[in-house]
C-alpha cells in the first residue's frame, strides 16, 4: 500500500471552484474519465446526506477560512495489484486515518476508485474546525510521515502486502517502528551520489 497527498494544481482558480472539482472528482470520476469509476463512497461529519448538500458544506466552511489558502487536503491510498478492499476495509481506512491525524469529526469525502490494476481511496479533508473555526495543523506540518505510520498500521491490520520500500511497520506488539535499509537500497544511494 501506497499513500501520497496531493498538492492542488489550480491555485489559480477561486477555493469554491476547487473544492467543488475536487469532492465532484471523488464521487464521480467517470466524468472526467470514462474508465474510471466508483466503487464505493461515503462522506462524514455533515449535516446533508446528498452530494450536493455536502459540497456546499465543505465549500461553506473553507470559505470561512481567512488564513489559509486551501484549507481541504487531498490524499491518495493505493492498493497494489490484485488486493481489493471491501466496504468495511475502507471504512477503517478512513477511521484510523482521521483519528491519528487529529482531524476526527472535520468534515470528510471519499471514494474507492479503479482504472487500473489498483484499487485507490481519494480522501477530501477539511482542515477548518467547525467549532474552532481554525485550520489544523496535523503534525505540525510532519503528516507525510503520519500518513506513511497509517499505512504500516493498515497493511497490518487487514494483512495487505507491504510495498519494498516501505517506510514504517508496525510490530506485533503494536509499536510503529522505522524500517532499515537494505543493502540493495544502498548500493542505489551510492550509485546516485
Amino acid at each position: 500500500m501506497i499513500v501520497k497527498k496531493i498538492k492542488a494544481t489550480q491555485t489559480k482558480k477561486p477555493k469554491a471552484w476547487q473544492i467543488g472539482d475536487l469532492v465532484d472528482y471523488i464521487r464521480f470520476p467517470h466524468d472526467r474519465n470514462p474508465q474510471e469509476k466508483v466503487e464505493y463512497a461515503g462522506g462524514r461529519n455533515f449535516w446533508s446526506a446528498t452530494h450536493r448538500g455536502q459540497r456546499g458544506e465543505m465549500i461553506s466552511l473553507a470559505n470561512e477560512s481567512a488564513h489559509s489558502r486551501m484549507p481541504v487536503q487531498h490524499w491518495v491510498f493505493s492498493w497494489q495489484e490484485g488486493e481489493q478492499p471491501t466496504r468495511e476495509q475502507v471504512e477503517e481506512v478512513v477511521d484510523v486515518f482521521l483519528e491519528r491525524m487529529g482531524l476526527e469529526g472535520h468534515q470528510t469525502v471519499y471514494g474507492l476508485h479503479f482504472d487500473t490494476d489498483n484499487y485507490h481511496l481519494h480522501i477530501a479533508i477539511n482542515r477548518m474546525n467547525e467549532q474552532t473555526r481554525k485550520v489544523v495543523q496535523p503534525h505540525k506540518g510532519f503528516d507525510i510521515e503520519e500518513a506513511h505510520k497509517i499505512v504500516a498500521i493498515i497493511e497490518r491490520r487487514q494483512g495487505w502486502a507491504s510495498q519494498e520500500n516501505a517506510r514504517y511497520e508496525e510490530t506485533d506488539d503494536g509499536t510503529i517502528i522505522r524500517k532499515k535499509k537494505t543493502k540493495k537500497k544502498l548500493q542505489k544511494i551510492k550509485t546516485i551520489k
